[in-house]
């Protein structure tokens, strides 16, 4: 049963206990060495002993007078209480050596030496109280009170069957020297009995302390209990050895004082009492066994007392047995209970628990889980969690998990792909820690799983939108340019002609009408860019009714080319037109398609460079196609177009007109005419749409 050393203390503490152990063993050895060889003769022996004894009462008592002034709260209480018992037991010596030494006269007894030897029983009693008045050990309220009855009970027949039964008998004692040779016994069986448990209820930073102090008491207790029966017995002699004990026994107090700890006591300790705690009371227990069995053997039979403290001691352990078989049941019943209410709340869980093993074994999986990946708890139990994942997510969860085991993070989280017994692939959101074994293996993981497959389609979702959103404040700052553009120019020109014509005075009719001409394709530039706005808002906000008739699709492309051809000097349009039949539409709605798809191929064009238009009947539609040499790539184009497919959703014109104001106005007049809209990219740019000859009309 070795004491745990305080690790936390400084060296030279523990350097300075050493010392004094030392120093206080050589004393103690040297006492003995002189009462037993008689030194200089029987006076000095008896001043040697009664000084010597007095000193070491005196040492213990500066010592927890030291302790007490360095600790704080219930410690420094505790020490003052020992220090004053030892300072009483000082006094009763120091009192007693006037006696013997100063006058050389016969002690009285009982006297006053005895008032300070028996005060510091209750001083000593107290103070212990207050080192063990902790929360840890098995005993509390009337449990404490039952082994405290039943330890002084095994001590005080063990030291009955020893000699105060002698004692107690004596016929040459009075009865004042009969109650005082009963008290000093008495008192260190109580002393003994309140300090062996406090030492089961001791911390692992108060043992060592606690443990000196028992010698110490032990010690003293064998010096009491010699005292008084050689007292009794009138064979109490000069220079007894049995006086060793007070001298080792205060001496073992002081170092207790000495014990390095800290400051305040921890009274409060989560881990368990050790077994060896747990064990004490029984070890007195056996103690007064052994001492009665020995009694009887050396023809020392057992009297009526000793009979009746034996009786009293198994009626009291069989009442503390009965208690603690009641207590332990209760637990029992209650940590069952606890339990199954815990499996409860573990198996309704809406999150899935599972119990993981290194290897990804589930030891244990509650029903939510195994609902989430569409199997059952009994096939999840006991097989591999490594077919439930892909195997980016097991790779994942196998390096989260390791560093988990390792002891470098406290939890882990993170998401994954599931497999599912139905093929689908939910998404998993882990939250694992790690169990470990009291040696500090690893037992399990206890992972709780949440199913986030809705919440990260909503994630996605916002991102889209949010992406989307992005796109379209780009194509709003897009279109406020290109708008600008377009309307400062066409002003720039009016404004610029409609000066000179004011200004000038020799300009003759031809330059007029020219510069008129001009004025007019701007005017009607500017027109047309606010026709596509409005019929672009009109198709969105209402309902519209196609106006067909019998359209000459291969005409219109004609006419509209040659109005284009008038309002650019920069560019060549080319056309080969091929006759097809009449097809029934809108020749305004193909117009305006018309004109979009010129007007995008001469602003993507390089000066200079030929725009080539096509048209010609292909099986069953009439074809028309408009190929510039912009160069545009696949995206952009798909981007003006918003989408390659057909268009199911609701055109917002800000995107439209931000593409190149009319583009997707042309691909939804296109489709209103159950025609289609496409494109092609390479050496050239090639939008195409065609219009079946026969089609019935569609609203929007």
């Amino acid at each position: 049963m070795a004491a745990t050393i305080n690790v936390h203390a400084a060296p030279r503490e523990w350097r300075r206990f050493a010392v004094a152990a030392f120093v206080f063993a050589l004393a103690t050895v040297v006492f003995v060495a002189w009462q037993a060889l008689g030194i200089a003769g029987p006076s000095i022996t008896i001043a040697l002993d009664d000084i010597g004894e007095a000193v070491a009462a005196l040492v213990a008592a500066v010592a927890c007078g030291r302790a007490a002034h360095r600790a704080q709260g219930r410690l420094r209480h505790a020490w003052v209480l020992v220090a004053a018992a030892a300072a009483c037991w000082c006094a009763g010596e120091i009192t007693w050596t006037v006696y013997e030494v100063g006058y050389g006269v016969a002690v009285p007894y009982p006297g006053l030496p005895d008032v300070g030897f028996l005060l510091a029983v209750p001083l000593t009693i107290a103070g212990i109280l207050t080192f063990g008045d902790t929360a840890r050990g098995t005993s509390v309220g009337l449990r404490l009170w039952l082994d405290r009855a039943i330890v002084g009970l095994a001590f005080l027949g063990a030291a009955w069957s020893l000699g105060l039964d002698t004692v107690v008998q004596s016929q040459d004692a009075n009865l004042l020297e009969k109650v005082f040779n009963v008290a000093y016994p008495v008192g260190d069986i109580a002393i003994a009995t309140v300090l062996v448990l406090a030492i089961r209820r001791a911390t692992h930073e108060t043992q060592g302390r606690l443990l000196l102090l028992l010698a110490g008491v032990a010690a003293n207790t064998i010096a009491d209990s010699a005292f008084a029966y050689l007292n009794a017995t009138n064979t109490y002699g000069v220079g007894s050895l049995l006086d060793a004990g007070w001298v080792a026994g205060y001496l073992m107090i002081a170092l207790a004082a000495l014990w390095p700890s800290g400051r305040v006591d921890r009274t409060t300790e989560h881990r368990p009492i050790d077994p060896w705690q747990l064990l004490l009371p029984w070890l007195a227990i056996l103690f007064a066994a052994v001492v009665l069995v020995v009694g009887i053997l050396r023809n020392h039979p057992i009297d009526r007392v000793g009979t009746l403290i034996i009786g009293l001691l198994a009626v009291l352990l069989m009442i503390s047995q009965f208690i603690a078989h009641y207590r332990a049941n209760r637990l029992l019943y209650e940590t069952r209970m606890l339990a199954a209410t815990f499996n409860d709340a573990i198996v309704h869980a809406p999150l899935g628990v599972v119990r993981l093993s290194r290897d990804f074994t589930v030891l244990q999986a509650n029903p939510s889980f195994a609902a989430m990946l569409k199997t059952s708890a009994d096939r999840l139990t006991g097989s591999s969690l490594a077919p439930y994942l892909t195997p980016e997510a097991l790779a994942q969860a196998r390096e989260k998990l390791d560093r988990l085991a390792s002891g470098t993070h406290d939890v882990a989280e993170f998401d994954s792909l599931a497999v599912t017994g139905d093929a689908a692939t939910p998404w998993l959101h882990w939250t694992a820690s790690a169990v470990h074994r009291p040696d500090g293996s690893l037992d399990y993981f206890l992972v709780m799983f949440e199913d986030v497959t809705a919440r990260r389609a909503a994630e996605s979702v916002a991102s889209a939108n949010l992406e989307v959103l992005e796109r379209l404040n780009r194509m709003k700052s897009d279109f406020l340019t290109r708008v600008s553009h377009e309307f400062r120019t066409a002003l720039v020109g009016i404004q610029g002609f409609a000066e000179v014509i004011r200004e000038s005075e020799t300009l003759d009719i031809e330059e007029v009408k020219a510069m008129a001409n001009d004025m007019y394709a701007d005017a009607e530039r500017l027109n047309q860019s606010i026709t596509e706005m409005t019929e672009l808002d009109a198709r969105q906000t209402q309902q519209t009714v196609l106006h067909m008739e019998d359209v000459d699709v291969v005409q219109l492309v004609a006419e509209t080319v040659a109005e284009f051809q008038l309002t650019t000097k920069q560019h060549t349009i080319s056309t080969h037109l091929e006759p097809a039949p009449k097809v029934p539409a809108d020749a305004q709605m193909l117009h305006l398609v018309l004109r979009s798809l010129l007007g995008r191929a001469l602003s993507y064009s390089p000066l200079g460079s030929t725009i080539d238009v096509t048209a010609a009947r292909s099986n069953g539609d009439v074809r028309v196609s408009v190929a510039d040499t912009g160069r545009a790539n696949r995206s952009d184009v798909e981007a003006q177009l918003i989408g390659h497919g057909g268009y199911d959703g609701v055109l917002d014109r800000v995107t439209a007109l931000a593409t190149g104001v009319g583009l997707p106005l042309a691909r939804q007049i296109v489709e209103m005419h159950r025609g289609r809209l496409w494109f092609e990219t390479g050496a050239s740019t090639v939008i195409s749409f065609s219009v079946p000859v026969v089609a019935a009309p569609a609203k929007v």
